[in-house]
C-alpha cells in the first residue's frame, strides 16, 4: 500500500531461523527435556519474530510525515538549563571518555542477547519472559509516540560546530536522517531487513532498553552490578553517541520506569523490591 517493495533475502533467512529456534525448543521439550536451553530458544525465536515486523512498521509510521517538533524539544531542554551543545563540545574535547561511552551506547543491542542467555542459564525463565514483554510493550509505546511526535534530532537541530570526531560516536546520531527523508519524500521503494535502523528520537528507546536491561540482570551475582554501571554509561551516552535532546532520555526513562511500576502494580509490589530481591535460581511462580 506504501509502494515499497520488500528485498526478501533478510526476510525469508529470519523466518527460517524462527522455524528452526521453534523446532529446537520443541526438540528440547519433548526429546530431551532441558528447560534453560529451550527457554532460551523461545525467548530468541520471539524477540525476533517480535521486531522484524514492529520495526518495519515503525518505517511505514515514520511516513506518516507529521510536522516534526524539534523546536518544542530544544524549548523543553531550554526549560531544564541544559546546554546541548555545551555538552557535546565537551565530549569533543575529550575524546577517550566519549569513544568508551559511544562504545558503552552500541552494546545496548547485544546486551538484549546477554540477558537471554543469562537469564536462562540460571533458570530465571520468568524474569527472561518479564523482559520480553516488557521490551515488546515500550517499543510498541516508542514507536507510536516517535510517529505522532517525529523528531530530527539535536545534531540536525542544532548544526554543533564542535562533535566528537570518531565515527563511532556520531553513527547513532545520524542514521535515521536519510531514511526519515526518502519515507517522506515517498523515494523509498525497496525495504531490505539489513536497512532497518532505529528512526525513533522522541522518547529514546536506548534509554528505555538500559533500565530494562539492568533490572533483568539486576539478581545476578558480578553480572548484575556490571550491567548496572554499563546502563548508566549507555544513558550518559545516549545524548551524545545517540544524538537525543535531555527531553528523550528522560522520556524514555519515564517509560521503563512506568512499565516496570505496571507490572510491580501487577504481582502487588513495590517497583524497588523487584530491583532488590534476588530471583531463585530455580523457576517458581513468584518469579513467572
Amino acid at each position: 500500500m506504501a509502494g515499497i517493495a520488500v528485498e526478501p533475502g533478510g526476510f525469508v533467512l529470519a523466518a527460517v531461523l524462527v522455524l528452526v529456534l521453534l523446532i529446537a525448543a520443541a526438540g528440547l521439550s519433548t526429546v530431551k527435556s532441558d528447560p534453560p536451553l529451550r527457554g532460551m530458544a523461545l525467548a530468541t525465536a520471539f524477540l525476533i519474530a517480535f521486531t522484524v515486523p514492529v520495526t518495519v512498521l515503525h518505517y511505514l509510521a515514520a511516513g506518516l510525515a507529521l510536522p516534526f517538533v524539534d523546536g518544542a524539544l530544544v524549548r523543553l531542554e531550554a526549560g531544564l538549563g541544559f546546554n546541548w551543545t555545551a555538552y557535546v563540545a565537551f565530549m569533543a574535547a575529550h575524546p577517550t571518555l566519549s569513544w568508551w561511552l559511544a562504545l558503552a551506547y552500541h552494546s545496548s543491542g547485544p546486551q538484549v542477547g546477554l540477558v537471554v542467555i543469562a537469564l536462562s542459564a540460571t533458570r530465571r525463565l520468568g524474569r527472561l519472559w518479564s523482559f520480553t514483554r516488557l521490551f515488546s510493550a515500550t517499543l510498541l509505546c516508542v514507536i507510536v509516540l516517535a510517529a505522532l511526535l517525529p523528531a530530527l534530532g539535536p545534531y540536525a537541530t542544532y548544526a554543533p560546530r564542535h562533535v566528537p570526531s570518531e565515527p563511532l560516536e556520531t553513527v547513532g546520531a545520524l542514521w535515521h536522517l536519510e531514511p526519515v527523508a526518502r519515507l517522506r519524500a515517498g523515494t523509498l521503494d525497496t525495504l531490505a531487513l539489513g536497512d532497518l535502523r532505529g528512526l525513533a528520537t522522541f522518547p529514546s528507546f536506548h534509554v528505555c532498553l538500559g533500565i530494562l536491561t539492568a533490572w533483568a540482570l539486576a539478581p545476578l551475582p558480578i553480572l548484575g552490578p556490571l550491567a548496572l554501571l554499563l546502563n548508566g554509561a549507555v544513558i550518559v551516552a545516549t545524548i551524545n553517541a545517540g544524538g537525543h535532546y535531555l527531553p528523550d532520555v528522560l522520556a524514555g526513562a519515564l517509560l521503563a520506569g512506568g512499565a516496570l511500576a505496571v507490572r510491580a502494580r501487577a504481582r502487588g509490589r513495590a517497583p524497588s523490591d523487584l530491583l532488590a530481591c534476588p530471583a531463585p535460581a530455580a523457576v517458581s511462580p513468584a518469579d513467572a
